[in-house]
């Protein structure tokens, strides 16, 4: 009977091992779902990160097209950057100091502001009475508004060839329904608007602004259209 209870009842030392092995299971367990979440998290930042880059590149790549496509609008040729586009291009818009430049199109949609800065058509058109707004992404078209100072040119190349010269004020930053831009303010005046922070990874309802005023024009005069006092400030939502 001795011998049975050595045999068949349970030792201290195979109590120890089997809560051993217990506790290394579940430290097997924690281990494979912190490498889980390790590993989803890096997914799904190579994810963010391969997105970002391909919309730079896309943005760049677009801005290629769409420069050959503008020049040739210069020449009077009827030139569309790619067959589907269904957009056209406004203008020409250069900060000389800083050697930034972008082709701007026509309307300010989501899937405008993908290839380039958009003029927002219910504004004035650059150079006419008024505030002229063109709008773009912070990370991508208009990344470098941040770099232009108070006093810098900035060029405006319209369709017709007209090339108008605006003076930066100070940038600002306003929410995007309290951007304080008239488009029926006396003169004639320009605002670059993007989206604020630079750098910010998510949508915010903040905007940086730089407002010019125009300086002088290339001698030929600007030819005003009708324009409209409002100005559809869910635009300025979208950057």
């Amino acid at each position: 009977m001795e011998g049975e209870s050595i045999l068949f009842s349970p030792s201290p030392l195979g109590e120890k091992v089997r809560k051993g092995s217990a506790g290394e299971k579940r430290f097997h367990r924690l281990e494979n779902l912190a490498f889980a979440c390790v590993a989803v998290l890096a997914l799904t930042g190579l994810t963010l990160l391969s997105s970002g880059l391909y919309m730079k590149a896309k943005a760049e790549l677009a801005q290629i097209l769409l420069k050959r496509a503008f020049a040739a609008e210069l020449r009077g040729e009827d030139a569309k950057p790619w067959p589907w586009a269904d957009f056209t291009t406004e203008a020409e818009v250069r900060a000389p100091r800083i050697g930034a430049e972008a082709i701007v199109l026509a309307g300010a949609s989501g899937q405008a502001l993908a290839f380039g800065p958009g003029w927002l058509t219910n504004t004035p058109q650059p150079g006419e009475e008024g505030t002229a707004v063109i709008a773009a992404h912070r990370d991508t078209h208009f990344r470098w508004l941040k770099d232009v100072k108070p006093g810098d040119l900035i060029e405006i190349t319209l369709r017709d060839g007209k090339v108008l010269t605006f003076r930066a004020g100070q940038g600002r930053v306003a929410r995007w329904d309290q951007n304080g831009i008239d488009p029926a303010a006396a003169g004639r005046h320009l605002a670059l608007a993007t989206c604020w922070p630079f750098g910010a990874v998510t949508r915010g309802p903040l905007r940086y602004i730089v407002d010019a005023e125009l300086v002088e024009t290339d001698g030929n005069g600007v030819t005003p259209r009708e324009q409209t006092a409002s100005m559809d400030t869910k635009t300025l939502s979208r950057l």
